[in-house]
């Protein structure tokens, strides 16, 4: 894995959207070239690439959004201002700061007359892993300003309620909320939560199905279930597109067309 530094030039963006990836924004930034999402996917305004981050299909997220080193599955619903695996700090070190295990700290950079002041010098950097892989599953619906602590593991169908602060597992089709989140209530009866489980929906693309009745969870299990065993609903394989990897394709074809 690496970072590279990419211009979402309004070209380009033109470009990710006719692929099926709304980026919603333009500028400069570092980017990991772990970095991959399946189509459709809606981002709207996410800017935090620096850390792999994986994005399943028809997920869409409103604004203020960031997240890091984060695996988020299909059909979620992410609300604004929610945050996903930011950096923790090493609260057991002698200081909390990152000056100590950053390389090039960003909040201190040259842009001062000082020929050589003070904090241009660099401590050895310790090892710190500052960033373990959080995993968001599919069909999860994440409420506004909620916070999800990194390394955590969110269940299918999992429900996390407005203003929550998640630091642990959140089991499948729970509904968690408050400081720190706890379970308020399951969304299903465990069998009716075994059998999405069992059926895995997320994996088609619920557009194959226009007469599927959403209001009524156990008939729409029947219903998929049915259309499943009959060869009627498959596995739904979108593109994936790798950020990096598209905008490297996407200059070449440029620099071909102008030549």
């Amino acid at each position: 894995m690496a970072l590279h530094l990419l211009d979402i030039t309004p070209d380009f963006a033109r470009h990710l959207m006719r692929l099926g990836v709304d980026l919603g924004v333009t500028g400069r930034f570092s980017v990991d070239d772990a970095t991959m999402f399946e189509t459709p996917v809606n981002l709207f305004g996410c800017d935090i690439w620096d850390a792999p981050a994986r994005i399943g299909a028809f997920t869409y997220f409103t604004q203020r959004c960031r997240f890091a080193n984060a695996t988020i599955g299909r059909y979620c619903s992410v609300g604004p201002g929610v945050q996903i695996g930011m950096t923790q700090h090493p609260t057991g070190w002698m200081t909390t700061s990152p000056i100590g295990y950053v390389s090039d700290f960003f909040a201190f950079e040259r842009h001062f007359v000082d020929e050589n002041p003070a904090w241009e010098r660099a401590l050895p950097l310790q090892d710190y892993d500052q960033r373990p892989h959080t995993t968001i599953g599919n069909d999860v619906w994440i409420g506004t300003n909620a916070y999800i602590r990194d390394g955590v593991t969110i269940g299918d169908g999992a429900v996390i309620a407005a203003h929550s602060v998640v630091t642990r597992d959140v089991p499948p089709y729970a509904i968690v909320g408050g400081n720190p989140a706890r379970i308020l209530r399951y969304r299903f009866d465990d069998a009716l939560i075994e059998r999405f489980q069992a059926l895995g929906w997320w994996r088609c693309n619920l557009l194959d199905v226009p007469d599927l009745d959403l209001r009524d969870p156990a008939s729409a299990a029947s219903a998929l279930e049915d259309a499943i065993a009959a060869g009627r609903l498959v596995g739904y394989a979108p593109p994936t597109i790798g950020l990096v990897a598209e905008h490297d394709r996407y200059t070449v074809i440029r620099q071909l067309t102008a030549a």
